[in-house]
């Protein structure tokens, strides 16, 4: 059976680590802090765990770390090459903006799960994948169950590894991608499985049994925020969010479950609780993979609740009709970010040369702009992060510009346009700031000029 990345289905693997801990308290010798759900990550890494706001770093619980309430938003495109270690992708915290208050709003965000895994190693002694193996993996035979591509390769499994691939709307066909190595993101999202033996896991958190205890199985699936509703999500609200796990009813079926995506890659595992019923699929496509999993699995839950003909929903209609409707969103970027442009448009202060340069942001790294072919706008390669992407910037008004997002194949249609600005100082053009996190409310992500 191939193997494929698990991404952010790894959150629940994370979660059920912690729980393993509180249960090891009353077997802890006093060398190992003992810990609860409730104890602040500070206190585990003091001098790794630092946020913008001294308040929410005194007071942010490893519960709200896993259940997103910390008021961090995802700054998903923050994600840099891999090579650096989980230590190091927690110490971008301190230079990440909050969006929110601590606990008064559910905000999705894989890097807090990063920090949990960092909490987890330091309080054990080892990587959280060796942690996992001994303590899960093991006991559930999932012998094909990995932490990083280069354990894939160590086991002799390179092989069975499934290519990931993407649409190319250019060429008009799927091409393949090379193999992600994701590593330092650690429990936010780096397994590698196959369905196989996540069938083992979702059997252990169907029948609550062993390795976890009665009140660890409890835990993991307790509710703790109010969640929105995803592109994907076909549930009726209310939507919740437990540890590591999505809770939604569906025709008074309790639905436990979760997604994960990244390039070239989905998976969905899924399990109702009072029915021993459970499913995993996995995708090699890019954002389709996904689509086609909640067509899926949206018809199996059918066919297990009995839901009359009648009343069964054509996801295939309601998944594309939402992204239509996201496309339709991205139309007119212009009008839509500048409505009160004055006409004729302001002059920038310099010419386009002076605004290229190499400019760095301590946790979304380098945003490089060389002048355009156009010889009018600019350009940024970002194609070497996680989430890869060229930013092509076009002057609007003054030093206000339009950054349009094109992430590597994807169709000219989805790329996200967000607005730009020049900050500028007695010296000449000082900085660049970027809307790249949408849970900010238009507020800039800000690269200083370096060169």
């Amino acid at each position: 059976m191939d193997l494929r990345p698990s991404p952010s289905t790894t959150k629940s693997f994370a979660a059920a680590a912690v729980s393993l801990l509180i249960d090891d308290n009353k077997e802890t010798k006093e060398t190992r802090p003992k810990i609860t759900w409730q104890t602040p990550l500070s206190t585990l890494i003091r001098e790794d765990f630092v946020l913008e706001d001294p308040y929410a770093t005194d007071r942010v619980t490893i519960e709200d770390a896993l259940s997103h309430r910390t008021g961090m938003p995802d700054h998903a495109k923050q994600w840099g090459p891999d090579g650096a270690s989980v230590k190091e992708e927690v110490r971008k915290l301190r230079y990440l903006p909050l969006s929110a208050e601590i606990r008064t709003k559910y905000i999705y965000n894989s890097l807090m799960y990063t920090a949990v895994s960092h909490a987890v190693e330091t309080v054990t002694g080892i990587e959280l994948g060796t942690f996992l193996r001994e303590r899960v993996w093991g006991p559930l035979g999932m012998v094909r169950t990995y932490w990083a591509l280069r354990e894939v390769s160590e086991g002799g499994s390179e092989g069975k590894l499934a290519r990931g691939y993407a649409w190319d709307d250019g060429k008009g066909e799927y091409v393949g991608l090379e193999y992600p190595e994701y590593s330092g993101i650690s429990g936010a999202g780096a397994m590698i499985s196959n369905v196989l033996d996540y069938a083992k896991w979702l059997r252990c958190m169907t029948s609550r049994s062993a390795p976890l205890s009665a009140r660890g199985h409890e835990e993991l699936v307790r509710a703790r925020s109010l969640s929105y509703e995803g592109p994907t999500n076909p549930f009726p609200g209310p939507h919740l969010y437990a540890l590591g796990w999505r809770v939604d009813m569906y025709r008074v079926e309790q639905i436990i479950w979760h997604t994960g995506g990244m390039l070239g890659y989905g998976t969905l595992m899924m399990y109702l609780p009072t029915r021993q019923w459970g499913v995993v699929i996995v995708g090699n496509t890019t954002i389709t993979s996904n689509m086609m999993q909640t067509v899926l699995y949206m018809h199996l839950l059918d066919e297990v609740l009995e839901t009359p003909v009648v009343e069964r929903v054509d996801w295939v209609e309601v998944l594309k009709g939402r992204w239509e409707a996201r496309r339709a969103g991205l139309a007119g970027a212009r009008e839509r970010l500048y409505p009160n442009l004055p006409t004729p448009a302001a002059r920038s202060a310099f010419g386009v040369e002076a605004y290229a340069g190499k400019y760095w942001h301590a946790a979304y790294l380098g945003m490089n702009l060389v002048v355009g072919d156009d010889g009018k706008g600019l350009v940024a390669d970002r194609l070497y992060m996680e989430v890869g992407m060229m930013v092509h910037l076009e002057h609007v008004s003054g030093e206000f510009w339009l950054a349009t997002l094109k992430m590597r194949h994807q169709d000219p249609r989805d790329y996200e346009v967000v607005k730009a600005e020049f900050r500028l100082g007695l010296e000449g053009v000082r900085a660049v700031g970027v809307d790249l996190e949408p849970e900010m409310d238009g507020q800039l992500i800000w690269f200083q000029k370096v060169v």
